[in-house]
């Protein structure tokens, strides 16, 4: 290949006028496969996240899945407790199966997440479920793994078959909740050149997971037929392109900020605009939806409280407003006293100054909790684990989470500052906290295991016994099936790894037990 050639093939394939008219062929493979083929009869759910772009949110579901292909690769298969996508089974079933949607870049027919993760998910909850019940072999109970025979060799299919057991028996002895199934889960396969849809009777014995990839395949070998035109109305007005395969993957390369959500709010528009105009509209979009979220932005007396979900139990005196969790069950504190505690992440923060900062003038005596970035300064991230830990600890007033802004904690020096210096300047009102995000739920979500490992009887309001006593029975078991727990609820919050190693080391350290 030319030089020329594989810098216009390089551009063709990163070019976000390609992309977007490649995703919207690849939705409409989609749209057919769920209107043609089932007659609508299934939800239509994406895979988090690149699946997202080939599902237009209205006529798709909301539920919340995601199976990593890491989960599937060769040799790295996995069962994962922390994306345990439970929640997603028994929706499933409720609604008589589903389609998951994702896609894959050039070189395969599917993702590994859907052609080996989503099949070992269905059958390590189907063993599970078989062991928690204590089924016999003879039961009308389906345990197969069910893998796609042109994407998964026999020799890998027993590999993965050797782990199964082990995988269902960690699941069923976990502290996760098994969805209680009355049908075991069953997947199925669908790409753009499969010839017919598999039959599915009106009534199955078992609950349909079909995996739809929605991206066309190609080699330097042979390929399917790909689309290179959009067609923009119905006069036959139509606009050409280069196919992009798996063209919503890494959109963080190349969306410039837009999201699954603004392109299919404004697809018509992005779709017309010509390709020297097109950056700019998606910026001008960009823009907008920013405007648009913080005119919407929730205050302090608005927090709805079908979001104030107590930790680990409604009566705790810990809560979070992350959103909607999958399980909610509320808090005992909601309409009563409580102080709101707003997390912050902010690097290069002074390393002389206090980590746990009070809100002057605040009758509710909120706080601001300034967190450093958990990866590149571990040592002062412990340090704001250990200053929450040590307050929540001494103090049985109950404590609302809830993320926060830099400005609040710029706003909080300059205060600081102007008093020092004899200045006698009210502190300036802090910014309404923002809406529940999945940024903020990765922040918040390491800070409250720590909480919760940290301080017994969360439920009592007696100081004596609600310190910390005797911790040196914790381990990384127990440590893990806290996480567990909290994940199950907002599983989209799985936290950073980095995030999750400094907790850890703090609650495994000597430091720990002293407070």
């Amino acid at each position: 290949m030319s030089e020329f050639k594989a810098v216009r093939k390089y551009a063709a394939q990163h070019d976000l006028f390609n992309r977007l008219h490649s995703i919207s062929a690849d939705e409409q493979f989609v749209r057919d496969v769920s209107q043609n083929w089932f007659n609508r009869r299934f939800e239509v759910v994406p895979n988090q996240r690149c699946g997202n772009w080939y599902c237009d949110p209205s006529t798709s579901s909301n539920a919340y899945a995601y199976f990593k292909s890491t989960d599937g690769h060769m040799t790295q298969w996995d069962f994962n407790l922390r994306r345990s996508n439970l929640s997603l089974a028994k929706y499933a079933e409720d609604h008589g199966g589903l389609i998951l949607v994702d896609s894959t870049r050039r070189g395969k027919r599917m993702p590994d997440g859907l052609s080996k993760t989503v099949p070992i998910w269905c059958c390590v909850i189907n063993l599970a479920l078989e062991l928690r019940r204590d089924l016999s072999v003879d039961d009308d109970w389906d345990t197969e793994l069910y893998l796609p025979p042109k994407a998964v060799s026999p020799s890998e299919k027993a590999q993965i078959e050797e782990r199964l057991d082990v995988w269902a028996e960690t699941l069923e002895k976990s502290s996760l909740p098994l969805p209680q199934l009355t049908k075991p889960l069953r997947p199925f396969f669908i790409h753009p050149s499969t010839s017919t849809p598999p039959i599915i009777p009106d009534d199955p014995p078992y609950t349909p997971i079909i995996c739809l990839s929605a991206s066309r395949w190609a080699n330097n070998l042979e390929s399917d037929d790909m689309p290179s035109v959009t067609r923009l109305n119905e006069s036959g007005v139509t606009v050409r392109f280069d196919y992009v395969a798996g063209a919503g993957d890494d959109d963080e390369l190349w969306a410039r900020g837009l999201t699954p959500a603004v392109f299919h709010a404004n697809k018509a528009h992005l779709l017309r605009a010509e390709r020297d105009d097109l950056v700019s509209i998606v910026d001008e979009l960009i823009m907008a939806s920013s405007l648009a979220k913080l005119s919407t932005s929730s205050t302090p007396s608005g927090f709805s409280s079908q979001y104030l979900e107590g930790v680990p139990g409604p009566s705790s005196r810990i809560a979070v407003n992350l959103g909607q969790p999958i399980s909610p069950s509320g808090w005992s504190y909601d309409g009563q006293a409580y102080r709101t505690l707003r997390i912050v992440e902010y690097e290069k923060y002074p390393k002389d100054l206090p980590r746990l900062l009070k809100v002057p003038g605040n009758v509710s005596e909120d706080m601001i909790l300034v967190v450093a970035n958990s990866k590149t300064e571990g040592k002062a991230y412990e340090q704001s684990i250990r200053e929450i830990v040590t307050f929540i600890q001494d103090n049985t007033t109950p404590v609302l989470l809830v993320a926060g802004h830099q400005d609040d904690v710029d706003k909080l020096r300059e205060y600081a500052i102007s008093k020092v210096n004899g200045g006698d300047t009210a502190p300036k009102r802090l910014n309404d906290p923002p809406q529940p995000s999945v940024e903020g739920r990765k922040l918040i979500l390491p800070i409250l295991l720590a909480l919760i490992c940290s301080t017994a009887n969360l439920e009592d309001t007696d100081i004596a016994s609600a310190d910390v006593t005797d911790r040196t029975g914790l381990d990384k078991s127990d440590i893990a099936a806290k996480l567990h727990s909290l994940v199950s609820q907002w599983p989209d919050g799985n936290p950073p790894r980095s995030a999750l190693k400094r907790v850890n080391e703090f609650l495994m350290s000597d430091g720990r037990k002293n407070g």
